[in-house]
C-alpha cells in the first residue's frame, strides 16, 4: 500500500550535524525527512568525535573564533 507525504526539505545523515539541522528545519515549519544509513542515529562520524563545537584552541589566534563558539557550544549542550 502505497503513501503519500509532502516533504519540504531531505536531511542526509542522522549525526549530531544532521539532527541539528533538521531540528531547525522542522522548527521553522518544514516537513523534514530524515535517512541514515546505520540501524540507530549518532552511529557513523558523530559517534567518533569528541566535540562537536570545539570551544578552546592553542592558537592565540582562534581565541576570538574560540569565544565566539561558547554561546553557540551552551546551545547545543541545552538542547541535547
Amino acid at each position: 500500500m502505497a503513501v503519500d507525504y509532502e516533504i519540504d526539505c531531505v536531511v542526509a545523515g542522522a549525526g549530531a550535524i544532521g539532527l541539528a539541522i533538521a531540528r531547525e528545519l522542522a522548527q521553522a515549519g518544514r516537513e523534514v525527512l530524515i535517512l541514515e544509513s546505520e540501524e540507530a542515529y549518532g552511529r557513523g562520524v558523530s559517534s567518533r568525535s569528541s566535540e562537536v563545537i570545539q570551544t578552546r584552541s592553542p592558537d592565540s589566534k582562534a581565541g576570538a573564533r574560540s569565544s565566539a563558539a561558547l554561546p553557540a557550544s551552551a546551545s547545543l549542550s541545552a538542547w541535547a
